[in-house]
């Protein structure tokens, strides 16, 4: 009778998991909003496409049949004030979701321009906060997703756009043939990374340092005046700039540096121009939080709520050498300390009181304290609709209260986009996309000239970052560069390259990987850790992992 009962219970479906209440960074981030007006709160990526528009249906249609591999559109905030949680909208309807705007006559349609009209769309609140803009430019159209940052960050914001616009996902995962290694990012004999629990965590002064904004006043940037008559939060716009990757991977070759740090090199390098009296003698430089995801591998809800910490990265805006500059950031934003302080984030708020997490948060994006932010949000797969390729990506980041700029990037088909999100208070805005181009150019011409005579390409990569452990490889399907990179003694954390739509679309943390006939597309992003990244439908290629 028990063995019948059993197997009928095992026949029953199972009712999906409650979904989460909302945590402490979601509720946070919700009061802050408050602060600062909640359009300010939003983000999310614009994708610019060549062709005919669609037309609302053709939109309407093509995301319903998407929804069903992101339920995580259909939640709302429900729940008490004192908590609150996420819950099925009973009313969902995709159409409340889908808008048209449309430019003033006469508009060019320019990226700028698409961005900072988007940026005050509203999200109510009665239903899931997220939305999808189709913007119809004299040359082409757009369509812009934008959520609320108590809803989705930017790693959830980018998978969702993945979701909905990347190729369709496949019934099967791709197997691996090979075993990875075991070790601490891998349980005996499994094909993926496990996950490891985190340790508790030792408190020390150290700790502390790393985790809580600064106790005084770091260091006068003169973005932070603006105009007597005016204020920051009138009124934001976006300039964007863009380069085709494979400059940033010459100058990792050269380096060993990854495309993480040569961005934050480059944009150093900018604003000690864009305010050169502020950098006249040598100081502490210019403090900026850079985002750091701290986003479980698995779960039904993956991509609901936020799920990011910060890491404290100061921009060395005195040094006017630039690759004395690379190098000084080379040696911060690493693998192995975003990885730390990823898992220190994660353990921290799941024990920390909402006070607590608020008032540090107020200091946190204090500008006095901390006066920018800047994120690197990655997408890993190339993006279509209706069968015509996404021309360009587009970052739409937050602007954080106080803050006169925020700067984000992205890559997608052999191409990196930022946008600088600043307020019209501020002084020179408008120069900054210039500026970093300008301090690109400043940068590849000192990598060329540094690298050593007789080096072969790619073999200053090879010296990686010292505090990670040799990859091992395991190859899937062709070997990338038409030849296997084991033994090569390449560092880094961790590597997946995809063949999709005949592109290859390869993501590495923490060093370039020298593959000769296919160096690009191996750089990455420091940050998440090893277990975040796992193989999904449709990829190929190769998996890599630090050796035991």
């Amino acid at each position: 009778m028990s063995a019948v009962l059993n197997q009928v219970v095992a026949a029953t479906p199972q009712a999906p998991p409650p979904p989460p209440v909302l945590s402490v960074q979601d509720r946070i981030l919700l009061e802050l909003a408050r602060r600062g007006g909640d359009s300010a709160m939003h983000l999310g990526l614009s994708l610019l496409l060549d062709g005919e528009p669609p037309t609302m249906e053709q939109l309407v249609d093509h995301l319903r049949a998407r929804l069903t591999t992101t339920p995580e559109l259909t939640f709302r905030i429900g729940g008490s004030p004192r908590r609150p949680r996420w819950e099925p909208d009973p009313s969902f309807d995709l159409r409340r979701h889908v808008h048209e705007h449309h430019l003033e006559p006469g508009s060019l349609g320019g990226p700028d321009e698409v961005l900072t009209e988007l940026l005050d769309r509203p999200l109510p609140r009665d239903r899931p906060l997220w939305g999808i803009w189709l913007v119809r430019r004299p040359s082409g159209f757009a369509l812009c997703y934008r959520a609320h940052h108590a809803f989705q960050d930017g790693l959830a914001a980018a998978e969702t756009v993945e979701r909905l616009f990347g190729p369709p996902p496949v019934s099967l995962p791709v197997p691996l043939p090979v075993p990875l290694p075991s070790g601490p990012l891998s349980s005996p004999g499994s094909e993926l990374p496990a996950v490891v629990p985190d340790e508790p965590l030792r408190w020390n002064a150290a700790l502390l340092k790393e985790l809580l904004p600064p106790m005084r006043r770091t260091t006068r940037w003169s973005a932070l005046d603006v105009a007597p008559d005016s204020q920051l939060g009138d009124r934001r716009v976006a300039y964007t700039a863009g380069v085709e990757l494979t400059r940033l991977y010459g100058i990792g070759r050269a380096t060993g540096a990854n495309v993480n740090q040569i961005c934050l090199a480059v944009l150093t390098a900018a604003l000690r121009t864009w305010h050169p009296a502020d950098w006249a003698a040598p100081g502490p430089g210019l403090r900026a939080t850079l985002a750091v995801s701290v986003r479980p591998a698995g779960g039904l809800y993956r991509r609901l709520g936020n799920c990011s910490g910060v890491a404290s990265v100061p921009l060395p805006c005195s040094e006017p050498s630039p690759l004395e500059q690379l190098r000084l950031l080379r040696e911060q934003v690493t693998f192995a300390r975003f990885a730390e302080l990823g898992r220190r984030h994660r353990v921290l708020y799941q024990k920390m009181p909402y006070w607590c997490g608020s008032l540090s948060l107020s200091r946190s994006i204090d500008p006095r304290y901390t006066p920018l932010t800047l994120a690197d949000v990655r997408l890993r797969k190339p993006l279509a609709f209706a069968g015509e390729p996404v021309a360009a990506v587009l970052p739409l980041p937050v602007s954080v209260p106080g803050q006169p700029l925020f700067v984000a990037w992205t890559t997608h088909r052999g191409r990196l986009s930022l946008t600088f999100l600043t307020d019209t208070a501020v002084p020179g805005g408008p120069d900054l996309p210039r500026l970093w181009c300008a301090a690109l150019d400043v940068l590849e011409s000192a990598a060329e000239h540094s690298a050593a005579p007789g080096l072969r390409p790619g073999a200053a990569a090879l010296r990686g970052s010292p505090d990670l452990p040799p990859a091992s490889v395991a190859p899937v399907g062709r070997e990338a560069g038409g030849r296997s990179a084991g033994g090569s003694g390449v560092r880094v954390g961790v590597l997946r390259r995809t063949v999709l739509e005949g592109e290859d679309v390869g993501i590495a943390d923490d060093a370039v990987l020298d593959l000769d006939g296919a160096p690009e597309g191996l750089v990455g992003l420091p940050g998440a850790g090893a277990a975040e990244y796992r193989p999904e439908e449709g990829e190929q290629g190769l998996a890599v992992l630090p050796g035991r």
